[in-house]
């Protein structure tokens, strides 16, 4: 019972996102989108934040789920991409917001996995340093940040797709070499 209560509460959360900007959504608000009293939303969560952090936490385990063992990076990435894309609206709510420190923390979240499991694959054979893969990791993760966050300063605006396959050339084009070359 408690989960579809939590289910309940994020899917609410989710709905009114996709019509305002995340400091208009109250705890009323949500209670009311999803018929339940305000102290069980405090039962579960103790702000609004701490849901749109559950929110954003659920849909990045739901897109890490679907990553296959030996998967490119890419991949996933564009998984990423494409939920982005599908919830423009709710972006732009979060990171217009105040938000948007969630949106960046969610971001390097689900990205992390992600890179590392792509470092790891390109890295067979190979002998970096785990500091060296998790230095990799940030720098990639910095520079999709940044991508993303420009994309969605910008008003999203632009093909998401083609800045995935430019993403893609430069990030992932070297990355073996660069492996080879730090493991010697």
């Amino acid at each position: 019972m408690a989960q579809l209560t939590k289910t309940a509460m994020m899917d609410a959360l989710t709905r009114l996102l996709a019509q305002m900007p995340m400091e208009q959504i109250t705890v009323q608000a949500v209670t009311a989108e999803c018929g339940i009293s305000r102290n069980t939303f405090y039962y579960h969560y103790g702000d609004i934040y701490a849901l749109l952090k559950a929110v954003l936490q659920r849909d990045m385990d739901m897109l890490l789920a679907r990553r296959r063992p030996g998967e490119h990076a890419s991949e996933g990435l564009r998984r990423l991409f494409e939920y982005v894309s599908a919830r423009q609206r709710m972006v732009q709510h979060i990171y217009s917001g105040m938000g948007h420190a969630a949106l960046e923390e969610y971001l390097m979240e689900a990205t992390h996995e992600l890179f590392m499991a792509y470092l790891r694959d390109a890295a067979e054979g190979l002998s970096p340093s785990e500091e060296d893969l998790e230095f990799m990791c940030r720098s990639y993760q910095f520079m999709l940040l940044g991508i993303l966050l420009g994309w969605v300063r910008r008003g999203m605006k632009g093909d998401l797709a083609s800045l995935l396959e430019r993403a893609q050339r430069l990030f992932f084009h070297g990355t073996r070499r660069i492996l080879r070359e730090n493991s010697q």
